[in-house]
């Protein structure tokens, strides 16, 4: 007699015992956890035991068995997740009633938000979602009608890192319209943040002036200049608390700004290099009559090191064929270690700027295209062909940007790209300064510039470090040489 039991009619007896997609569920007696794990361990040792969905060699239909473990709605033989559901089903259901509150219908600007949803390929990520996110929170709020649908009642929602990311999936849906979030948070900062935080009224009066007419001025134009969606804040952040704590300085050492002398400024910047961030206030105090016309001498270039090239071209190498590695990760190193690629450039690519004809690929960073040789070349078509998977709840499958990031309609960021590669080994400075050098060594530098889009006394700088390189690399390959041992 044949022992071999059907997957299809075990389901039905372990289904009650082996999964629950509810939080909190657990046995109710030891004889219930004792005969979940009896029968686990007889799956493990039978030979005959056949896995559930896709992988199953014998579904129950083919096995002329009730399918026992098919999906209540959409009929399909899979893990179930909750109250006889798959998991695109459960998240279906759980969806359609957060959006539906107490209207009986879903609100027309959330439709899309609802279908970018549930057309997601990780399900029980979504569903975790809508259980514990907080965004899941605010976008009941916006279905309830509670919370109007706009920026300016997501900048005031008490859940604000929630409220943040729903952002994004309501401006990926095309709900809300897009706008620039680093200049959006770079004015709440200096609003919210910088001014509120000072107390004498005229230090205060000095830098809502010099941060409105200047600094977010400049930012502003940036951003319409901008094509990522994102314009970087980082160092008008650095101005304005450098302005700040220089007007403290002269505060606490009983000088007033109009009355500051080349020499108080000299002391201030003696302070550390961080001081000279504070030479652009003082450029606008003077040309507003604030104070007198100040020097602060510019800072020294500072190149740092580079990557040993034995050590770079070995990094390479690992790029290009190791497999284990993820092929973001391969793509993202190999143009920043054979391209000299800066990460802030390389996490905002398109794909638009890969182009495939007649088997050739190619690279634009600027107004030229670059023939990408093998096997770079095939990992950026297999890259472009992926699912791209580091997407998240409420992403649109055909993403734009080549290294998707996990806020939906957003790329990923500098800063995680680099974590990303600092776990396989890579340094991103050392990396792109190794690469520049070699390059710029190799190429004029107004090529340079035409094809790794840099800006023409950039390249020239670049070349004359080369120059320099290659130059006390000669003179100590020579001493060597000449050493009698």
């Amino acid at each position: 007699m044949d022992a071999t039991i059907p997957w299809s009619r075990w389901a039905v007896l372990i289904e009650p015992f082996t999964y629950s997609g509810r939080r909190g569920r657990k046995p109710k007696a030891l004889k219930t956890m004792l005969r979940m794990y009896l029968l686990q361990a007889w799956f493990s040792l039978s030979d005959s035991f056949h896995p559930p969905g896709p992988g199953a060699r014998t579904c129950a239909d083919c096995s002329g068995l009730p399918a026992g473990h098919a999906c209540a709605d959409c009929g399909r033989e899979d893990r179930l997740y909750e109250r006889g559901r798959c998991s695109a089903c459960a998240l279906r259901r759980r969806t359609g009633e957060l959006l539906r509150a107490d209207a009986g219908s879903i609100p027309a600007p959330l439709v899309a938000v609802h279908d970018a949803i549930v057309s997601t390929t990780t399900p029980r990520t979504a569903m975790n979602w809508l259980r514990n996110g907080a965004g899941a929170a605010v976008l009941a709020d916006l279905a309830a009608g509670t919370t109007p649908i706009s920026h300016e009642a997501l900048d005031a929602h008490p859940r604000r890192r929630g409220a943040d990311y729903l952002r994004h999936v309501l401006v990926a849906a095309d709900v809300l319209p897009a706008r620039d979030e680093g200049l959006a948070r770079l004015e709440s900062w200096v609003t919210g943040t910088l001014l509120s935080g000072i107390e004498h009224a005229e230090h205060r009066r000095l830098l809502q002036a010099y941060a409105t007419w200047r600094v977010l001025r400049r930012a502003r134009r940036r951003a319409e200049q901008n094509t990522t969606g994102r314009t970087p804040t980082a160092y008008p952040r650095t101005q304005l608390l450098a302005a700040a704590r220089l007007l403290d300085w002269l505060d606490r050492q009983g000088i007033a700004l109009a009355r500051c002398s080349q020499r108080d400024i000299d002391r201030w910047l003696s302070g550390g290099p961080a001081a000279h961030a504070a030479s652009d206030f003082l450029g606008w105090a003077a040309e507003h009559h604030h104070c007198p016309t100040l020097t602060v001498p510019p800072l020294g270039r500072m190149t740092g090191p580079a990557t040993d090239p034995d050590q770079r071209w070995a990094l390479v190498a690992r790029l290009l064929h190791d497999e284990t590695l993820d092929i973001t990760d391969r793509v993202a190193g190999a143009l920043l270690l054979c391209y000299g690629q800066h990460l802030s450039r390389i996490s905002v690519m398109t794909t638009d700027q890969v182009h495939r004809h007649d088997g050739v690929v190619s690279l634009r960073f600027g107004a030229h295209r670059i023939t990408v040789p093998e096997p770079l070349s095939d990992l950026l078509t297999r890259l472009l062909d992926s699912d791209r998977s580091h997407r998240g709840v409420g992403s649109h499958a055909d993403s734009p940007w080549l290294f998707p990031g996990h806020l939906p309609g957003r790329p990923i960021t500098p800063s995680r790209l680099g974590e990303r590669l600092r776990l396989i080994d890579i340094r991103a400075l050392p990396g792109r300064r190794a690469a520049l050098l070699q390059l710029a060594a190799e190429v004029p530098a107004a090529v340079l510039a035409e094809l790794l889009h840099l800006a023409p006394g950039t390249a020239t700088r670049w070349t004359h470090d080369a120059a320099g390189d290659w130059a006390r690399y000669a003179a100590d390959i020579a001493l060597r040489n000449d050493h009698q041992p």
